[in-house]
């Protein structure tokens, strides 16, 4: 686990100009920040292709008007008290893939597997475990499948279609596997 002592940063709107589309310069610096304290930690960066799952914590500072109260000290202390107002989490998520993009990973569309929360916190951070995923995707080395479902396969033009004709027969992670990887299904 990788521990980023910084206030989380949840990632904006572009801007527009005459010049074209950006990002504040508040949120670039702070994405420079992040990725900064990020290599202090020297980890290796996935290759291209490694499905990697990514976990997030997000620590907020509370509000004043959550904080000065004596009975909320300890819930604070805890770090348990669930965040439900803004920044939303999702915004978070983007800042920090965004910041780790190219060093952690070659690029954030290898996360298949994302979890995350965000809590109040006394001290504020964000908190990061990366690593491979291990979901057994790879382990399926082929599919034999009726010729019927093979025709479906090849007919449906989204996964949902293919998933609803042929749920009953296979489990979730053959038909998952087929859509992958329809040239290597076998037929029965």
């Amino acid at each position: 686990m990788v521990v980023i002592n910084l206030d989380p940063y949840p990632s904006p709107r572009p801007r527009f100009s005459k010049r074209g589309t950006y990002m504040p310069s508040e949120y670039t610096a702070w994405k420079k920040k992040f990725l900064k304290e990020w290599l202090k930690h020297n980890l290796s960066k996935y290759d291209p292709g490694v499905a990697i799952a990514v976990d997030l914590k997000f620590y907020i500072k509370p509000p004043k008007v959550i904080a000065r109260v004596k009975k909320n000290q300890n819930i604070l202390k805890a770090e348990t008290w669930r965040v439900v107002k803004k920044p939303d989490l999702d915004n978070l998520e983007k800042s920090v893939l965004d910041s780790v993009n190219g060093h952690a990973y070659e690029d954030d569309n290898q996360i298949s597997d994302l979890h995350s929360c965000k809590r109040y916190s006394l001290n504020p951070r964000v908190e990061i475990v990366i690593r491979e995923d291990g979901s057994g995707q790879d382990e399926i080395s082929f599919v034999m499948m009726a010729k019927r479902d093979i025709e479906i396969l090849k007919e449906s033009t989204n996964i949902v279609d293919f998933w609803n004709a042929c749920t009953e027969f296979y489990s979730d992670e053959e038909l998952a596997w087929a859509w992958l990887h329809p040239e290597l299904v076998e037929q029965k």
